[in-house]
């Protein structure tokens, strides 16, 4: 038996000035499932577009079966069993489940397509009929789908990024108990790219590590190494903070009664008689999974959306008909999920990105002073310390980390009195995450109402003094932090309601 089913040596990869790769080493064993780390920027997806060929290294070669590849594609990359998932999801909408599991002309199930339907759901504990449009479908079932791709194509090595990024704690242990099967009684053999240790540890049986582009370990056995390990080989020595919570929550800051929105398009009520509240020096999170109501939630209170009903108030002055201007004339600071194209501007500058929001601080006269400008920078940068190449500088040059400071510093530079935080910390490395906690747990210090959305349970837990449990538009769980555990919100997540 052959000792690996891949084997990819010394590859290296420039783009410009930057060397993506350099000596990269990396193997796969059959039936194994193994753990890809590394922080952003370290190279990971890199290596992972050259495994499915999109990309082609300038050096180095990939051994499949021991059979050296010369100028893999995605076409012959596919042929040779080496199949991905991506974080956004590659269906067609519009298709049945059937459609887009047998649309490759790989597929391997065209004939007894029902028999491995069936065999497959349950692997993957899916009760929907195949029948069912994608646009039907859950989250969580649209990447069960996805994965099952790849097996009707007959991917013998998966390539699965953050995979659970969309899923509740209940899905997610489902799903590894789906891929364990997978590579026991399939002998597939899975990759599984993620920032959180914990899934590292509980899925996965070989760990790999990268750092600026390099494999600092390989082959790690995940059951010998700890957390503190897997942190040091990353980035080194990080020291976590621990959260002090005895701060004496003031007077209430913002409130949201009985708020509704409907899609009037489909007609579909979006946001159902939503209420909560939050005081001055107090955190409150939002859980759920994505798409159950958020990111409208988050649209509606920062004044972007304003065809609802209900009532906003902060600090007790109704500001329900008033729209972003007039809610950040009362101090609120909105920080989006979308940090990329909504919150920062892509194909502007570093500068222009950076004076967005108190662009009138710079005048002079009728014009931007360039030298207010320059300053203005220049404190946001020493205070929040982002690392930016010089202020003309494109703003998507930036780390995602370094992006998501200059973006948090812009709207905390003038502590505001609320701020909304959606998914602050989505796709950051443990690094930038501790970086961006300590600015918010600094804010909720000063005295800021916060209410922080997030899919990342471990950063509600963290953070929160209570949590809201959003599902289908509606808070369906609320509780103080002390009752909270990751059943009851994950079940809550499911709308599975105690």
């Amino acid at each position: 038996m052959k000792q690996y089913i891949l084997e990819a040596k010394n590859i290296s990869k420039t783009f410009g000035n930057v060397k993506a790769l350099e000596d990269v080493n990396f193997y796969l064993r059959k039936g194994k499932i193994h753990g890809l780390l590394g922080e952003n920027g370290a190279g990971k997806s890199s290596l992972m577009n050259i495994l499915s060929g999109i990309y082609q290294p300038e050096k180095g070669s990939i051994f499949i079966n021991d059979v050296k590849q010369k100028n893999l594609d995605p076409e012959s990359a596919s042929e040779l069993g080496i199949g991905m998932v991506h974080q956004e999801f590659r269906l067609i909408e519009s298709f049945s489940i059937e459609d887009n599991l047998t649309l490759s002309k790989s597929n391997i199930y065209q004939n007894n397509f029902k028999e491995a339907y069936e065999k497959y759901s349950e692997i993957f504990s899916l009760s929907v009929k195949p029948e069912k449009t994608i646009s039907q479908l859950s989250v969580g079932e649209k990447q069960k789908i996805e994965i099952m791709k790849l097996i009707f194509n007959d991917s013998k090595i998966m390539l699965l990024d953050e995979p659970t990024a969309v899923l509740t704690p209940q899905e997610t242990d489902q799903l590894r108990i789906s891929l364990g099967t997978l590579s026991e009684e399939d002998e597939k053999t899975i990759v599984l790219i993620s920032h959180k240790l914990k899934e590292i540890r509980e899925f996965t049986e070989k760990v790999f590590v990268m750092k600026n582009g390099k494999m600092v370990a390989e082959e790690l056995s995940t059951k010998d190494v700890t957390d503190d390990n897997l942190i040091e080989l990353m980035m080194g020595n990080i020291q976590k903070s621990i959260i002090d919570k005895s701060n004496t929550p003031g007077d209430t800051k913002l409130s949201v009664k009985s708020l509704e929105y409907v899609d009037k398009v489909n007609n579909f009520k979006i946001l159902d008689n939503i209420n909560l509240e939050i005081k001055a020096g107090e955190i409150i999170g939002i859980a759920g999974v994505s798409g159950n109501g958020q990111v409208e939630l988050a649209n509606i209170i920062s004044g972007i959306e304003v065809d609802y009903s209900g009532k906003i108030l902060i600090n007790n002055k109704d500001v329900s008909r008033r729209g972003v201007r007039s809610r950040k004339k009362l101090n609120l600071s909105y920080i989006p999920e979308n940090r990329l194209g909504v919150g920062l501007a892509p194909g502007v500058s570093v500068l222009d990105n950076s004076i967005v929001r108190d662009y009138f601080k710079t005048r002079l006269g009728p014009h931007l002073s360039r030298s207010k400008t320059e300053n203005y920078l220049e404190s946001l940068i020493n205070k929040f310390s982002i690392k930016a190449p010089n202020s003309k500088a494109e703003i998507s040059t930036l780390s995602g980390g370094n992006m998501q400071k200059l973006l948090m510093g812009r709207e905390l530079i003038s502590n505001p009195e609320v701020i909304i935080a959606s998914q602050p910390t989505r796709g950051l490395d443990v690094n930038a995450v501790e970086a961006i906690h300590n600015l918010l747990v600094e804010q909720r210090d000063k005295g800021s109402a916060i209410l922080m959305i997030s899919e990342d349970l471990d950063e509600l837990f963290k953070l929160s003094n209570r949590i809201h449990v959003m599902f289908e538009g509606k808070i369906v769980k609320s509780l103080n932090i002390d009752d909270a555990d990751i059943n009851n919100v994950g079940l809550a997540m499911a709308g599975i309601i105690e």
